[in-house]
Order: structure tokens, then C-alpha cells, then sequence
């Protein structure tokens, strides 16, 4: 036992050793004597440990917080969801700028809500305004920025909307929106109901007149239209009556054209060949349509959808408005604005190109936030997709002649509906006397 505690300690002692002499830095060898007497000479192991400097480069990692800004519109029910789809997919394909959707309601309220948030220094970004007069009000006002220059910054091709869009959001020269889309006028009608009656759709306003009596039997009325100027606008341009401007002033009324489409209205009214909604009974001019209260129709390019919508065996056919002296129509365009109190305004330009590409508008016809886009080649996408809908052909012509209603002013629309109204109703009352009761209620200067 004595021998073997004395063994293990000099093993212990030779492997002491041999790593005394590993570590230490000498040359010589090392002579061991172990417990057996044998004696092993063990070379000098040198062992050069190279100093190694690791030098670790700062690295700043800088991150760039994306550009926040807001974008608002008039609307209830389902339809900020739609935007807000829109929104969702810019967000997602830009992470430099990010977008935040505010919504409104109440018509007028929006555009003086709007005007205040401007002069708080709080506006959105990007919001929706109506082409003509309201444009007018906010650049006139300051509220909101020159576009062109942005637009070119951002590669945005205004060559590519239709010239009368563009035209209804411009002020003195300088494009303060971009258009959204449009919307315009056509005569619609029931096929069967004319077929029937052994009519082709009316080409001129004798064979309007002409349909509109041979239509007129049973609980059916030959021709429909709100007696607004609204729509009647395109029978003023389509007489050659026109008065209204692009800056939103009001010509003269009483000139030739205008006192002929008022008495064409009239006949058709008092002869009992025609009728309003108020007439029929009915909450719109698309549902006195859809019910067969009249065979023919004029107003929006939207009636058609919502009717079939109701209904998809109707057969409804479309074609402009008949030309007296020449071709008319009226559109209707809400266009994109930035805020003259933007602090990013190419962001907001970003947003707009975004919004008003051909990929996005097309999505947005879908979703029923797009009326008819605005550009010829999303419109042609539109076209190409619907060969056999006859109101394209018709709107797609329209928006290169039509008038933007938003050159009237609400006032003189609201005067103006008030005694037309009067003008249907009453046999007695002449173009000139409800031209004279629009004038005297209308405010001076």
C-alpha cells in the first residue's frame, strides 16, 4: 500500500512536471527519475503564444422612422372600408411612408371642417374636394398646394387623365387636384319597352319627344329626370344655352339656347310625357327606372348598376344625350388635394400617384369607390373587361365634352331647382318669368 501511494505520487510528480516545463519558456531538457529507476529524458517543449489584437469597428445602425401622414374623406356606412383597404396596401409596399385614414360625414360640414383645420395648422395631408367652385374655395383660400411641380417630381403622368377632369380642378392657371374619377349623364332605357313599342333609341330631340308620348301608356311615362340642373344642364349645353364658366360665374341666362331647353322640359312635363321622382313617388330616379314607372331615363352613369343590382333581367340600354346644336353632358369629379400646411407634400404626392394608378383605381371600381377612372388606360382596362355594357361607350365620349357641375355655385343651384320645379309644374309660367325669378333671388354682386 506504501509502495503504491509512493508510486501514484511520483506520477504525479512527472506529469507536474512535464507541465511545469510546458509552460515555462526555457530550451533545456528535463530529466525525470521515475520509481522504477529508469530515467527518461523528456525534450524541452516551447510553447510561443502569438499575441492576437482583435480591433471590433464601431458599426451605427441608424434607423429611419417613416414619414407619417393623413389622409381624409367624406363617407359612412362600408365604404372607409374599401379606403382603408387601399390604405392598407400602401403601407404595406411603402415603409418610408406610412398612412393614417381619417373619415367624415356631412357634405358641407366636411369642406368648412376642412377649412378649419387648415387655418388651425392641423389639416390631413391628402383630402377629397369636389372639382369647380370648391377647388376654387380652398386655393383661393390658401388651403391648398399647386400640384404640378410635385406631380412631376413624382413621375405622375398628368398627360394621361382626361382634360376636362383636370380642367374642373384648375385655378388661374395652376392644377390644385388630381382627378379621383368621374361620373356623367345618358339617356337610358328598358329595351323590351321600346322594342315593343317599335321605337330605336332617340337621336334627336323631336324623336325624343316622339318616344316619349308613344311610351307613355298604362302605368308606364315615357321619359324621367329629376327637374334639376343637376341634369338638365346637359339639355342647356346640348341647345347651345351655355352660362356657366370655369371659374364658377354665371353668364346670361336669358340667352336663346337656355329658353329653348327650358320650354322642350316644360312641354314634356305638363303634357303629362314625362316625370320626377317626387312624382312617381319614388325615393330616386333609378328606382321610378327599375320599376317601370318610365320606359326612359335621363341622369347618372350610376343608375345602371344599382339597377341591375336590384334586378340583373333587365335589359337596359344606353346613348347619349340627342344633340339640338351640339353634343351634351354633364360630369361629376372629386379629385386629391394636398394641404398647403403639409410638412411632407412629395409623401402626399406619393400617396396620390398610388391612388390614381391603373392597378389601384381597377381595384377600387371593384370595391365601389371608384366611379369611372379617370385615365384613358385604366377607363380602356375598364372597357376591354365589359364589351357588352353600353354606358361606357357613352361616358367614356361624354368626359371629352361634358360640363363639371361643380362650376355651379350651391346657391345658384339650390335657387335655381326651386323655380325649374315650379317651370314643370305650372303651364302657365314661361322660360323668361322663371329666368327672372332666378335672377331677382339670386344674391348682388
Amino acid at each position: 500500500m506504501e509502495w503504491t501511494i509512493a508510486r501514484r505520487t511520483a506520477v504525479l510528480a512527472v506529469a507536474m512536471a512535464l507541465i511545469l516545463a510546458a509552460c515555462s519558456g526555457g530550451g533545456a531538457g528535463t530529466t525525470t527519475t521515475t520509481a522504477a529507476g529508469k530515467t527518461t529524458t523528456t525534450a524541452a517543449v516551447t510553447t510561443t503564444t502569438a499575441a492576437v489584437t482583435t480591433t471590433t469597428a464601431a458599426v451605427t445602425t441608424t434607423t429611419v422612422e417613416p414619414v407619417s401622414i393623413q389622409l381624409a374623406i367624406e363617407a359612412s356606412g362600408d365604404t372607409p372600408l374599401a379606403y382603408q383597404d387601399q390604405i392598407d396596401r400602401f403601407n404595406e409596399s411603402h415603409k418610408d411612408v406610412q398612412v393614417e385614414l381619417r373619415t367624415y360625414t356631412g357634405g358641407d360640414a366636411y369642406n368648412q371642417a376642412i377649412l378649419g383645420q387648415v387655418a388651425g395648422g392641423v389639416a390631413p395631408d391628402v383630402f377629397l374636394v369636389d372639382g369647380g367652385v370648391r377647388t376654387k374655395e380652398f386655393a383661393t383660400s390658401d388651403a391648398i398646394a399647386p400640384l404640378t411641380d410635385l406631380a412631376k417630381a413624382a413621375g405622375l403622368d398628368l398627360d394621361s387623365f382626361k382634360p376636362s377632369l383636370l380642367k374642373a380642378f384648375t385655378v388661374d392657371g395652376k392644377l390644385y387636384g388630381i382627378p379621383k374619377d368621374y361620373n356623367t349623364t345618358a339617356l337610358f332605357y328598358h329595351k323590351d319597352l321600346l322594342e315593343q313599342a317599335g321605337i330605336e333609341p332617340p337621336k334627336t330631340w323631336d324623336d325624343l319627344r316622339a318616344a316619349a308620348q308613344k311610351l307613355t301608356s298604362g302605368d308606364t311615362v315615357g321619359f324621367g329626370m329629376y327637374p334639376q340642373i343637376n341634369y338638365f344642364l346637359a339639355f342647356i349645353e346640348a341647345a347651345g344655352g351655355s352660362f356657366v364658366s370655369a371659374d364658377g360665374v354665371v353668364g346670361d341666362l336669358s340667352n336663346a339656347g337656355h329658353k329653348e331647353a327650358l320650354a322642350f322640359m316644360q312641354d314634356l312635363f305638363t303634357s303629362g310625357y314625362a316625370l320626377s321622382p317626387q312624382m312617381a313617388g319614388a325615393g330616386w330616379d333609378g328606382e321610378m327606372f327599375a320599376n317601370k314607372q318610365v320606359a326612359m331615363v335621363y341622369g347618372g352613369t350610376w343608375i345602371p348598376g344599382a339597377v341591375l343590382g336590384g334586378d340583373p333581367s333587365l335589359q337596359i340600354g344606353a346613348v347619349p344625350l340627342p344633340p339640338k346644336v351640339q353634343p351634351g353632358s354633364v360630369l361629376y369629379t372629386a379629385g386629391w388635394v394636398i394641404s398647403a400646411k403639409s410638412e411632407h407634400p412629395d409623401a402626399a404626392m406619393e400617396l396620390i400617384s398610388f391612388l390614381t394608378s391603373d392597378e389601384e383605381l381597377l381595384k377600387g371600381r371593384e370595391a365601389g369607390i371608384i366611379g369611372l377612372p379617370p385615365t384613358e388606360s385604366a377607363l380602356q382596362a375598364v372597357v376591354d373587361a365589359n364589351p357588352d355594357d353600353p354606358t361606357l361607350a357613352v361616358a367614356r365620349k361624354a368626359a371629352d365634352y361634358g360640363v363639371p357641375f361643380g362650376w355651379l355655385q350651391p346657391k345658384f343651384v339650390d335657387t335655381y331647382n326651386k323655380a325649374f320645379g315650379e317651370l314643370v309644374q305650372k303651364k302657365g309660367m314661361t322660360p323668361s318669368e322663371m329666368i327672372d325669378q332666378v335672377m331677382s333671388e339670386m344674391p348682388k354682386g
